[in-house]
């Protein structure tokens, strides 16, 4: 069985695989992590595979705790069918590029993949393969916080989705969606006019991801732990 780890920027996601099966999966907080050394050898792992975007000390923590050793997986030049345009692949997050990869699995025309957690990233994906680049802004929960620390008068609850907010709190709500679905919308747009062809698919994984649905045109749709299937994918040609 395979071990598969996200360390994400505030949680870990991990999951056991038997060939393309899901065997059991999990998420714990960043301070629950050892907690994970009583789970874990439940099953007969024989093979680990890992990315994290968060700090040094924690992986190393996850490393101490692992049943097996681990290939800490990072940004590549090209893998899965993917070519990877990244300017400086060795600072890319693995979490993007294994969201990537996932997604070539997936779909087999242009994608865009959507991330929606602690930050948003938005990457355009070609169906040649291409992997043309991507956007980081801040997740909604940052932005909401950036609001509420830096004005006088915005330190308050969001309010709800509007289409002409009328209300400071729905304001607030619906300036953070729009912002978010308007940089997933404007990438899907700059993939079309680069590949001459209709609107991409949108693919959302992440914690928001259930809130920026609705406000994101078809074609979209949520998968689960794409960065897990990421993974998984690099594994099972490894």
């Amino acid at each position: 069985m395979k071990l598969l780890i996200d360390i994400g920027n505030t949680r870990l996601k991990w999951a056991v695989y038997q060939g393309m099966d899901c065997m059991a999966q999990g998420a714990v907080a960043h301070g629950d992590i050892a907690s994970l050394a009583d789970i874990w050898p439940r099953w007969p792992i024989s093979a680990g595979w890992a990315a994290s975007v968060a700090s040094p000390e924690l992986r190393a923590a996850v490393d101490a705790i692992s049943p097996v050793p681990l290939v800490w997986v990072s940004a590549q030049r090209a893998a899965g069918g993917v070519s990877n345009h990244y300017r400086n692949v060795a600072e890319q997050g693995a979490d993007r590029w294994l969201a990537v990869l996932a997604a070539r699995s997936l779909v087999d025309g242009d994608v865009v993949v959507a991330c929606a957690g602690t930050a948003l990233t938005v990457e355009a994906l070609s169906a040649e393969g291409d992997y043309l680049g991507g956007l980081i802004l801040p997740g909604q929960q940052l932005m909401l916080h950036s609001l509420a620390r830096g004005t006088a008068l915005l330190d308050r609850p969001a309010g709800v989705h509007s289409a002409f907010p009328q209300g400071t709190e729905d304001a607030i709500a619906s300036g953070v969606l729009d912002a978010q679905a308007g940089a997933i919308e404007r990438m899907r747009a700059r993939l079309a006019a680069h590949s001459g062809r209709p609107a991409a698919t949108v693919l959302l994984t992440g914690g928001d991801a259930a809130r920026l649905l609705p406000h994101l045109a078809a074609p979209v749709r949520i998968v689960d732990n794409l960065v897990i299937l990421g993974l998984l994918s690099m594994a099972s040609t490894s």
